[in-house]
């Protein structure tokens, strides 16, 4: 039986399911078993770090936000002000595509809608 007398960091260590035996390395010392489950499913370990690690910034990630992002906020009258144009354009849209289908109908399916003066000519000579 042989005894670790060195540091076993918690996050890599392992359980040898057949033995019983904790190791780090990929096969058992003891049996020579891969069948293993990690110490950390059980006990936690806590972050190594105390403080994480700064973000180093690429100058083409300043390049991107920069293009992508606006640096100017727009005040909220001019955000609801280009909501309500787009609302009322796609009402507009809607019942002018309405307006055309129901007057398609009247004609029959298949036939374009008829000009104002042939529907006077119509009324007038019945």
């Amino acid at each position: 039986m042989s005894v670790y007398t060195e540091w076993m960091q918690l996050h890599v260590a392992r359980l040898c399911l057949d033995c019983q035996e904790i190791h780090d390395g990929q096969t058992c010392p003891i049996c020579g078993s891969e069948s293993f489950a990690f110490i950390s499913r059980w006990i936690p370990a806590p972050e190594r770090r105390v403080k994480p690690r700064p973000a180093e910034l690429d100058p083409q990630v300043e390049v991107y936000r920069q293009l992508l992002g606006s640096d100017r906020a727009q005040p909220p009258a001019t955000r609801w002000l280009k909501r309500g144009v787009l609302g009322l354009a796609a009402v507009s849209a809607a019942a002018w595509a309405l307006k055309w289908t129901a007057a398609g109908e009247q004609n029959g399916p298949g036939r374009p809608p008829k000009a104002p003066d042939e529907e006077r000519k119509e009324v007038l000579n019945r």
